[in-house]
């Protein structure tokens, strides 16, 4: 058996950012309430590592043009030339969180039998936590490796398929999208004890804010719609107001904005090893001189989203509007998975899309929010798809800058129609090459299957059943 324990919670810091403890064997364990709260706790903790957020971001940004090294080093990815052997493509962190969720959906039964304390209600509660996490674990590796094994057993004893092969996109999405139809069911709405908890841990709105997503990526315009609107109806988020952005959002945390935000934890490291400003001179990754020319009178710009004296990414690093920077022990960010203002560009986009329910001066009401919210002034485009696409995906290379989202942005919106706006994709040459290697990191990005990272190469070595990506097999 496999030994596993998740300590008592004694408050909401706790809950968030508790480690597993490896301290009873599992038949010992599953007992009780407490000990299955715990155990949903530790699927937190597992996404609260620099393993996993660290890959979020990076697999999110790096390969699109908003952020550049500024130490040297990771230039593979950012060239979209990964090999198997790299590292960063390594899924572990991944399907260890997936494993504890399908640890508690396996055995959270039993302890709820043995609990007489333990309601049926708050036992579906758990569950559809832990439900949830999984999901939001499987479409991050979707929108990154494509097709990827779906495992949905507990790696718990001997008996189990240690060996599973890959499954294709539209199984794993199928599952998600699934999984969070009946998840939203059983989840709340909050849990009354603070910000935090609303938002630290999966409440209804977080997982129709990952259904939305999931749908958009898998082309439901319709069903998109639906779930966006499910959650706007829900009364609980809002845009905070312009001069709010960047301190409710990004130094306090836990705005009103916010659905999904993981608290504190390891995930300082993540955002300071990546974005701290070392007197002035020294930062790991910084924006490109081109995005600034893209932010006038905006107040995500200057000393909101970046630096432009020195190109730091402030929406992480900053402190206020003087251009104070945080000291190295001062990360206390939350990564933020979801807000609200990306709901509204989901609903958007899935207006302009739509074959039912297209309505395409819906889709620019909810892009004027968004942008009359950052420039006090109205969006000034026509009201026809191909304009408010473009306006969309400007917009939201404003609103989600280094986010971990640019780079799903670009493939969501090249793939569609067989890839008929490939250019999207390899005009980012433009940023990345010189004129010396221009042709070779074209060749990179031209092939529709380097998109999607390559299977890490230990991973093939473990599992006869692996195949490796297509654009990696040679």
């Amino acid at each position: 058996m496999v030994p596993m324990i998740f300590a008592t919670l004694s408050s909401c810091s706790d809950y968030l950012d508790l480690e597993p403890k490896d301290n009873l064997i599992q038949q010992e364990f599953w007992n009780n309430k407490e000990q299955v709260s715990s155990a949903v706790a530790g699927c937190y903790a597992s996404m609260n590592q620099s393993g996993f957020t660290d890959r979020v971001l990076k697999w999110g940004e790096l390969r699109a043009e908003m952020m550049v090294s500024g130490s040297g080093g990771l230039e593979n990815i950012m060239r979209n030339y990964m090999i198997p052997s790299d590292g960063l493509t390594n899924w572990s962190n991944f399907y260890a969180t997936i494993n504890y969720c399908n640890l508690v959906l396996e055995f959270a039964d039993g302890a709820q039998e043995q609990d007489k304390t333990f309601s049926i209600e708050e036992l579906n509660t758990f569950k559809a936590e832990a439900i949830t996490i999984r999901s939001l674990a499987y479409l991050i590796l979707v929108k990154n490796f494509k097709e990827v094994p779906l495992v949905l057993t507990a790696t718990s004893t001997n008996q189990i398929d240690f060996y599973p092969a890959k499954n294709t996109e539209e199984e794993i999405l199928t599952q998600i999208i699934n999984d969070l139809t009946l998840a939203v069911e059983d989840l709340n709405l909050g849990y009354a004890q603070s910000a935090a908890h609303d938002k630290g841990r999966i409440t209804k709105g977080a997982a129709l804010a990952i259904l939305a997503d999931a749908y958009l990526w898998n082309e439901q315009y319709t069903e998109c719609i639906d779930a966006a609107q499910e959650l706007i109806d829900l009364g609980r988020y809002s845009l905070v107001n312009g001069e709010e952005w960047f301190n409710s959002i990004f130094f306090e945390g836990n705005s009103d904005e916010g659905i999904f935000e993981l608290q504190f934890s390891d995930i300082s490291a993540t955002l300071r090893n990546s974005f701290q400003v070392s007197n002035l001179n020294y930062v790991a990754y910084q924006g490109i001189n081109e995005l600034y020319r893209e932010f006038p009178d905006d107040i995500r710009a200057h000393l909101g989203t970046y630096d432009r004296e020195n190109f730091a990414v402030f929406k992480y690093a900053g402190v206020d509007e003087t251009g104070e920077y945080r000291g190295s022990d001062e990360y206390y960010n939350n990564f933020i998975f979801y807000r609200y203002a990306d709901v509204l560009l989901m609903q958007a986009e899935a207006y302009i899309l739509s074959a039912d329910k297209k309505n395409l001066d819906m889709a620019y009401q909810l892009i004027n929010d968004v942008h009359m919210r950052a420039v006090s002034a109205p969006l000034g485009v026509s009201r026809d798809e191909s304009s408010l696409l473009n306006a969309l995906l400007l917009e939201r290379q404003k609103e989600f800058a280094f986010e971990g989202k640019r780079w799903y942005d670009l493939l969501r919106f090249a793939r569609r129609d067989n890839f008929a706006n490939q250019e999207l994709i390899l005009s980012l040459v433009d940023f990345k090459a010189g004129a010396d290697d221009y042709e070779q990191i074209l060749s990179y990005y031209s092939d529709p299957d380097s998109y999607f990272l390559p299977i890490y190469q230990n991973e093939i070595n473990l599992n006869d059943n692996l195949v490796q990506n297509p654009f990696y097999e040679n």
